[in-house]
């Protein structure tokens, strides 16, 4: 029984390994590819070489406004904005915090902390002026546009909750709901940042440059992440391996 017991532990111990080495391959190329992209964005962006092609899209899209859309968007611009954010990410740690997953808890406040700093950081460093206050619907809190700290900071809140929420499930219904989750956490930072364009504070680069920033900051964290779950489950595989190496030696000794 006890051999049965420890077989089934390091069979499933030996597949979740599989699992998070999978999950940490897969955010490592992707937060490269989307860095990659982000960097160029900056690129072609900061000479001023996209001003065409925004100030274009822009004029479509308030020649194009109509009233449904003209209350959706300041909506959803609002709930993407710093206010919300704030408030979502506190209950998201209380939460955490009420469950003791500590690791948790140290993930998602390092991944929301980096992104405000590296927002900020390139807000600043850029100096992008936003499109002309006449294309606005609604008002600003600053002048300095890219990157969309909107469709970045949503991207990385959203993603590093469906993250954390995927590996906390335990069962079939609890992977259903996170399965769910996950597409909730794509569509909101995908329309929030839509909206951005919609209401004229942002230029879509900006949008593009917060979502590819926002991505890539966010696989580096999840690449972190599954690196301490590798070594919780390492970890977890000791007893199991113990109790098989006594269990042999007794069955030779008999």
């Amino acid at each position: 029984m006890s051999n049965d017991m420890s077989r089934n532990h390091s069979t499933h111990s030996t597949s979740r390994a599989r699992t998070i080495e999978t999950g940490r391959k897969f955010f490592a190329y992707n937060g490269a590819i989307f860095g990659v992209i982000f960097v160029l964005l900056t690129a072609i962006v900061w000479p001023g070489l996209t001003a065409g092609f925004d100030l274009g899209i822009t004029r479509s899209v308030v020649n194009a406004r109509n009233g449904f859309f003209n209350v959706l968007a300041p909506l959803l611009s609002t709930i993407g904005g710093t206010a919300v954010v704030l408030v979502l990410a506190i209950v998201s740690l209380g939460i955490l915090v009420w469950r003791k997953q500590w690791l948790q808890v140290k993930i998602l406040f390092a991944a929301l902390a980096g992104d405000v700093i590296i927002v900020t950081a390139f807000k600043r460093l850029v100096s992008r002026m936003r499109p002309d206050q006449s294309f606005w619907l609604g008002s600003v809190e600053d002048q300095q546009s890219f990157p969309s700290g909107h469709s970045a900071n949503n991207t990385v809140l959203w993603l590093t909750l469906a993250i954390i929420v995927s590996t906390l499930a335990k069962n079939e219904i609890e992977r259903s709901w996170a399965r769910v989750f996950n597409v909730v956490a794509v569509l909101m930072p995908f329309f929030i940042g839509l909206s951005r364009i919609y209401v004229a504070h942002h230029w879509t680069t900006d949008v593009l440059a917060g979502w590819s920033l926002g991505i890539a900051w966010t696989s580096l964290v999840a690449w972190v992440y599954f690196g301490e779950l590798a070594k919780i489950n390492a970890h977890s595989q000791r007893p199991a391996r113990t109790i098989s190496s006594d269990s042999a030696e007794q069955t030779s000794q008999a």
